[in-house]
């Protein structure tokens, strides 16, 4: 978003993307690509960080010296386009309360909570101009009063929704049987043609996978228009250091296959996700006073149910991956939660979105390395013979499992943090990100609320059998899917502020020591929201940088 409004403003541009470019000529109308829907490629880390040569760690709390864990900590695709190459392209908005968070709902004990610099009426219109740029499929007239109260809308989307997945109507069912009101989440998924490029066809694998035609193209639409304009993408082209000198960012140091390069700059845009900016501004050294670069990091605290089905439902390797969303646990109204947040010592909580019908995507990596691990086969890296074979023919997983993901909100904590490790590093000898991260009170509480809940849905659904453990019943797992941060919803590290002091950029993400140095990733945000967060990414990195020229 910041390369296509700094090229469109007549800005010289360079874009140095770390990973690999898996498109032809990206001035293209419908560039050519080389994604697929191949699931060996999850295990094989493409366009992701490999967590060998490029690992991160993680630790608990401050107090531990040594990691819990080193390797793939938030998978991210590292690519030209971003992590939106590989998403499962919701797109819903940011509620009223996100953006007013403090003014609307107070502090909460521990948390630094606060107000962006901005309000949902001010964002409003860089969302509309988003959704039309990226092609969101969508049917506004059904979604329900509780979303529509805290992100009102004019006008419709720009395509009708898209097909429904069955196992995002069986899990809508359940949601509707249990009182709530599911809906079609608006996708950036084509419906139909759009944009220079074909409808959908359904071919499956959404989530975690690049779109072989482009029917979901994410981040690629803005990347195309700002090359259209001049701006030049060099990909396999990792920044390294920003140069300063003094209240100015110079330079910016690069490597590319060993050797590296400087590349002088009036203005410098730090884009490489919340966790990869703030680690690069430490890198660099630049002035952080009051130590605010790397803290209050956040995590969407996901809380999981499953579901068994006795007759077979087409997962998700039949088409898009979730179709359904129910928002009823975001409000933090929902019957019972305010006593539930008292009982805790809490003013309040907030559970967050519901994603209806997620099931295993890949037959190798999901179903056949789970069974894997649940046989007795002789030997556990070759799960064959008889036993395997039957799983894999009746597959109780694959195509008949059913999912919910809460997508609980992550309040901002000083002491969740990115830092440099102190001993591990990167291939390129630079000190790895360290994650220091555990949820609080706030979504403890939330989880142990909602998790029941979720689980009785699972079961007016039509579930056999369902599973959801909550954090109190296994207080050492730190978050709900296992024992490090895996989600991709990652947010903080260099958020926006009027006080220098509990803030690391201002309120339009220029650094707050430097005069020329800008933030346009979810870095910058303040709040974590309820829902997921690329919309909101594109539309503050809008809404900013056409702030800065």
């Amino acid at each position: 978003m910041a390369a296509m409004t700094l090229a469109e403003a007549g800005l010289d541009v360079v874009v140095l993307e770390k990973g690999p470019n898996s498109y032809g000529d990206l001035r293209a109308e419908n560039p050519s690509t080389s994604w697929s829907n191949d699931d060996l490629k999850r295990s094989r880390f493409y366009c992701k960080p490999d967590p060998l040569t490029e690992p991160r760690t993680y630790r608990w709390s401050a107090t531990e010296t040594k990691p819990r864990f080193v390797g793939l900590v938030q998978a991210l695709a590292q690519t030209v386009g971003g992590g939106a190459v590989h998403w499962g392209a919701d797109t819903p908005r940011f509620w009223n309360i996100d953006f007013s968070k403090l003014s609307l709902l107070g502090p909460v004990p521990g948390a630094d909570v606060s107000d962006w610099a901005f309000d949902y009426a001010e964002i409003a219109p860089f969302y509309s101009e988003i959704e039309k740029l990226i092609g969101v499929a969508g049917d506004v007239s059904a979604l329900p009063d509780v979303v529509l109260k805290h992100a009102p809308r004019t006008g419709p989307l720009p395509m009708p929704a898209g097909p429904p997945q069955y196992s995002s109507l069986l899990a809508a069912r359940g949601c509707s049987r249990f009182g709530l009101h599911p809906f079609p989440v608006p996708m950036a998924i084509n419906s139909v043609a759009y944009g220079g490029r074909p409808a959908c066809n359904n071919c499956g694998f959404c989530n975690d996978y690049g779109c072989p035609i482009n029917a979901r193209v994410g981040a690629l639409a803005p990347l195309r228009r700002a090359v259209l304009a001049g701006a030049e993408v060099r990909p396999l082209s990792c920044a390294t250091a920003i140069r300063t000198s003094g209240s100015k960012a110079t330079a910016v140091a690069w490597e590319r296959a060993g050797v590296t390069h400087t590349e002088s700059a009036d203005l410098i845009v730090l884009a490489g996700n919340a966790i990869e900016s703030s680690r690069l501004v430490q890198l660099s050294g630049l002035p952080d006073p009051h130590r605010a670069a790397g803290r209050w990091l956040m995590f969407h605290w996901f809380s999981d149910g499953s579901g068994i089905f006795l007759d077979q439902v087409p997962g998700a390797q039949y088409g898009r991956s979730i179709t359904h969303d129910c928002d009823d646990f975001a409000d933090p109204d929902y019957p019972g939660a305010r006593a539930a947040a008292k009982a805790a010592k809490l003013p309040y909580f907030r559970g967050g979105g519901l994603e209806l019908g997620g099931s295993q995507q890949g037959i190798v990596i999901d179903e056949a390395n789970t069974y894997r691990t649940i046989l007795p086969v002789t030997s556990p890296a070759k799960p064959f013979g008889t036993a395997f074979k039957e799983l894999m023919r009746a597959s109780i997983l694959r195509n008949r499992l059913v999912g919910i993901s809460m997508m609980g909100e992550d309040l901002p904590y000083r002491t969740n943090t990115v830092d440099l490790d102190p001993k591990i590093k990167d291939y390129r000898g630079q000190p790895v990100a360290r994650i220091t991260y555990q949820p609080g009170p706030h979504e403890r509480a939330a989880q142990n609320f909602y998790l029941p809940r979720i689980a009785q849905i699972l079961r007016l659904a039509g579930a056999e059998k369902v599973a959801a453990v909550s954090a109190a019943s296994a207080p050492q797992i730190p978050v709900a899917g296992g024992n490090v941060p895996t989600t991709q919803h990652v947010m903080g590290g260099l958020r926006m502020g009027k006080d220098a002091t509990t803030s690391s950029t201002d309120p339009t993400g220029r650094y707050h020591q430097l005069d020329n140095l800008f933030v346009a990733d979810g870095s910058v945000f303040p709040s974590s929201g309820a829902h997921n967060p690329t919309l909101t990414i594109m539309a503050t990195a809008l809404r900013n940088s056409r702030r800065w020229t």
